[in-house]
């Protein structure tokens, strides 16, 4: 899916075939260790480098630049990728645009920043802690996605899974404009860059432009690998909140890994155990027991993770969480049928083929394959998910085990319980 460019190994090209696409995608980004003391200050760098640059000095700089390239959307912004924290930096232009100037706009976003006397602006930094801070409060109004990163959190106790890439409130009064500076230039000067550019292959030599910015420097701690979880036993957390439907959710670790078969493995396991509204767990635990209102598994990026998440409510909890037990129980037990594993390879491969119909979607996958040294592109991802039988499901999900079981519930359940 991508061609490779090695010989500078701090900052790498890669080239996606995007010619059937009516745009061109530019996505910069620095492949950065998550860690506790420096999460919250990437995540503000994020906010105030939105701002402006020497350029396009402020937000109506910005957007004339962008309505000049025909509309071109842009963006700055943290993802979290398994044990690893991004900062990205992306630009989708129309072709019409000339491809030197998208990159000036892209080169000027990431490299030349708006200071002053080596710091940040005050004021900036001052506004984008506010931005901040409300994000990150928000983040607990949704409860469905709060109890997915909580669990995440308890089941990567002790490693870099645990932390939050959006950053801690309770970290913003210790970052000014000078410090926030300092922590950028280490990030320009010897963060680790990887370059993928989405449009036709007659361009793709022009990206060379950012060897020349990213030249040198010291590599920043890399972690090719994701950290093994730490041998415990399974530990159960309860938290409350204020809402009427209480969130389960349980983590297993299947030990598959990234670019190998055992991750094909899991994929299909996901599909058949509850990735699918004919899965095993929805048809047996929703529509057979109406235990919940909604249940559904899911993988977690470049580690071999798996979750399940349910809507139920509280008195249910215990129920709920022995059915999905004995659902992979079940999986594990009995060889998985020819015909319901055809269809999850099936399902599983179609989403494969829209990868590579949308440049979002192929870059993605393409980062995730480069953060994981995989680099072997969609077709032998595609072959390893042919591939797997149904004795390798069966071993699976026997081998998988239980990290995690999360509750969050109202607050009125739990009183009742402590009477």
């Amino acid at each position: 899916m991508y061609s490779l460019e090695r010989n500078i190994p701090r900052c790498r090209i890669f080239w996606l075939d995007g010619k059937k696409f009516k745009t061109n995608l530019f996505v910069l980004l620095f492949d950065l260790p998550l860690k506790r003391e420096t999460a919250t200050k990437t995540a503000l760098l994020a906010e105030v480098l939105r701002e402006g640059c020497k350029l396009y000095p402020d937000a109506r700089a910005l957007a004339i630049a962008a309505e000049e390239m025909y509309g071109a959307l842009w963006d700055i912004s943290i993802v979290k990728k398994g044990d690893r924290q991004l900062l990205l930096f992306s630009l989708e232009v129309a072709k019409a645009v000339d491809v030197d100037e998208a990159m000036g706009f892209l080169k000027a976003i990431s490299s030349e920043p708006l200071i002053e006397n080596d710091a940040f602006s005050q004021e900036v930094v001052k506004r984008r802690k506010e931005i901040l801070a409300r994000r990150l409060a928000a983040l607990k109004d949704d409860k469905r996605e709060y109890a997915r990163r909580r669990c995440l959190e308890e089941v990567g106790k002790d490693t870099p899974l645990e932390i939050s890439a959006d950053g801690y409130v309770e970290d913003l009064d210790q970052i000014d404009g000078k410090a926030l500076y300092e922590h950028y230039r280490q990030i320009i000067e010897n963060g680790t860059v990887k370059v993928f550019f989405c449009g036709d292959e007659r361009e793709k030599s022009k990206l060379t432009l950012f060897r020349k910015i990213f030249k040198g420097g010291e590599p920043l701690a890399n972690m090719a690998d994701a950290e093994n979880l730490p041998k415990h036993e399974p530990v159960f957390v309860k938290e409350h909140a204020n809402m009427e439907q209480a969130r389960l959710l349980l983590a297993f670790d299947t030990k598959a890994e990234w670019g190998k078969r055992s991750y094909a493995t899991m994929l299909v396991l996901n599909q058949l155990f509850g990735g699918d509204p004919d899965s095993l767990l929805f048809q047996n635990l929703r529509e057979r027991d109406g235990l919940c209102y909604d249940i559904k598994s899911y993988t977690y990026p470049l580690t071999g993770l798996l979750f399940v998440q349910t809507g139920i409510k509280a008195q249910d909890a215990k129920k709920s969480a022995v059915g999905i037990l004995k659902a992979l129980e079940e999986l594990g037990e009995d060889a998985v049928e020819a015909k319901k594993l055809q269809q999850a390879k099936t399902a599983l491969l179609r989403q494969c083929d829209t990868i590579a119909d949308q440049p979002w979607s192929m870059v993605d996958f393409s980062v995730e394959q480069v953060l994981i040294d995989g680099e072997r592109g969609l077709d032998p991802f595609m072959r390893h998910i042919e591939n797997v039988t149904a004795e390798e499901v069966c071993r699976m999900a026997n081998r998988s085990k239980l990290r995690t079981i999360y509750l969050l519930s109202g607050k009125e359940v739990a009183k009742n319980e402590a009477k």
